[in-house]
């Protein structure tokens, strides 16, 4: 893993008018590329970028699971982000079909990889930890650190890609900050969801070096594929770090019998949550989420 000078993805904060609302991906160190960088004029290379770029447009469309998001929200809190985040990343799909038509690349479908990990996940406590904490941490990962860095600034039409994905930027922080502060308030409150959390984490991470082998063929002489290893190494660190910060990944790894354990735990969850069910719940909790009700309030009969 190699951290470097700040990429450009460094003016995120500035963009936005202010960091991150709480500590997040964005506070890693990016890893430097060394300046290597797609070549947009190259056919391999518009496929490779055509290639991440479609990846990216599915994932945003995935933002319609939104709606399912807010009739099962638990509070008035959550259904004001899971709003918020349908309008965003309905933008972000709009932002990312102006990217391709600049470009001039036409989307291809997503990978069954991506659409597997994208699905929607009915059952709350798998949804913030996987989709919002871990899943939309990674893609900030590919936005700040992939695209940010490797599309070729000489390009005019990059500095007006970069503009736009720095807003993204904005954006998909925020989302992932709500996927951390709901995982850690889950896990105060039912601590025997270390375990599950904890082997999904160690699952995803023995993933990523498929990724690295699919790729080895391209990625001698590439200037930006043959970093894929270093980069997936500082995926998976950051990950790490990231699960000790919210707390259900250990300070030291265990041994496999235990990993092992975690997993076998983590896939047994994840499969029982396939038949979770989304049930609306504001309109039964609403007056206590607007304030009404409160210890020291009277209570009124109604008619």
């Amino acid at each position: 893993m190699r951290a470097g000078p700040a990429s450009p993805s460094a003016e995120v904060g500035l963009a936005a008018g202010a960091g991150p609302r709480y500590p997040g991906p964005m506070d890693a160190p990016p890893y430097d590329f060394g300046g290597a960088t797609f070549d947009l004029a190259s056919p391999s290379d518009r496929e490779l970028v055509r290639f991440i770029l479609s990846q990216v447009l599915y994932g945003e469309a995935t933002g319609v699971y939104c709606g399912k998001s807010l009739y099962a929200a638990g509070s008035l809190e959550a259904a004001r982000f899971y709003l918020r985040q349908a309008r965003q990343e309905l933008n972000h799909l709009e932002l990312f079909a102006d990217v391709f038509r600049k470009l001039e690349m036409e989307p291809m479908p997503a990978h069954w990889v991506v659409k597997l990990l994208s699905a929607h996940n009915n059952y709350y406590p798998l949804k913030v930890m996987m989709e919002h904490a871990l899943g939309e941490g990674m893609v900030l990962d590919i936005f700040r650190e992939v695209l940010l860095q490797t599309l070729p600034d000489h390009d005019p039409r990059v500095a007006d890609i970069k503009k736009k994905l720095l807003v993204v930027c904005r954006e998909e922080e925020e989302h992932v900050a709500w996927g951390e502060k709901e995982t850690m308030r889950l896990l105060a409150e039912q601590p025997w969801l270390r375990t599950p959390y904890y082997g999904l984490l160690e699952l995803q991470l023995s993933v990523a070096p498929m990724i690295v082998r699919a790729f080895a063929a391209r990625a001698e002489g590439h200037p930006v594929l043959a970093h894929l290893p270093g980069f997936v190494g500082y995926v998976r660190a950051r990950m790490w770090k990231q699960a000790q910060r919210l707390g259900f990944a250990p300070a030291e790894r265990p041994g496999l019998p235990r990993r092992v354990w975690a997993m076998a735990w983590g896939v047994a969850l994840f499969v029982r949550s396939q038949f979770a069910r989304s049930h609306s719940r504001l309109e039964h909790i609403y007056i206590s989420e607007l304030g009404f009700g409160r210890p020291g309030l009277p209570a009124e009969v109604g008619p």
